[in-house]
């Protein structure tokens, strides 16, 4: 018997846990697991199965809040994010979203990744959860990330004319606080600057 592309597909779903059946939202964690796993083919597998199901969502959420796309962006594996932006998960998530893309991104010093999420629509000053910004993550990057690249992460975000560093969290801090605590030397010199571009209004 031969097998087809679709069979393969099933397979693969069935080996997950994928019941087509099922309410969405915390269940289909299909598109994080392939992303976690580095796994290209299984990726290519829930794309088709987004466009043959309906049911079958590339956005849903893990019980943290994360999207598939927003697990790409934290790994850094830049095939996988513009396969999950091609097969049409948003760069800026709607409203009521815990966490966005952009800041899964900088959080983890993933600068490479910034020009390509603010090209596919990202807004720099999104607010995640506690009213948290893209580059409030980059000044304080996830623990083990190296200190250099909050330096990367801050220098892409404020090539954005767009981002504001004066906004601060639902604790009072600013980018700028953040960085301090970390003590990241060479993120507070580039954000000082843009500080004054800000208030003066002349950009950065």
């Amino acid at each position: 018997m031969t097998t087809t592309a679709e069979d393969n597909t099933e397979a693969f779903l069935n080996s997950i846990g994928y019941d087509a059946n099922a309410e969405t939202g915390y269940v289909c964690t299909q598109v994080q697991s392939a992303v976690k796993s580095n796994n290209i083919t299984a990726l290519k597998a829930c794309i088709l199965m987004s466009e043959q199901i309906s049911s079958f969502s590339l956005n849903n959420e893990d019980e943290n809040g994360v999207t598939g796309l927003i697990e790409a962006c934290i790994a850094g594996n830049t095939e996988m994010v513009e396969m999950l932006l091609e097969a049409g998960c948003p760069a800026q998530p709607e409203a009521g979203f815990r966490h966005s893309p952009l800041r899964g991104a900088t959080v983890c010093g993933q600068a490479h990744l910034i020009p390509i999420l603010l090209k596919a629509g990202a807004d720099p000053n999104a607010l995640s959860e506690g009213n948290r910004t893209p580059l409030m993550g980059a000044c304080f990057l996830r623990s083990g990330v190296d200190e250099s690249k909050s330096y990367e992460c801050v220098k892409e975000l404020l090539k954005d004319p767009r981002t504001d560093p004066m906004i601060t969290n639902s604790f009072g801090e600013s980018a700028l606080d953040l960085a301090k605590v970390r003590g990241y030397t060479k993120s507070i010199e580039l954000i000082e600057k843009a500080l004054v571009g800000w208030v003066t209004n002349d950009g950065f």
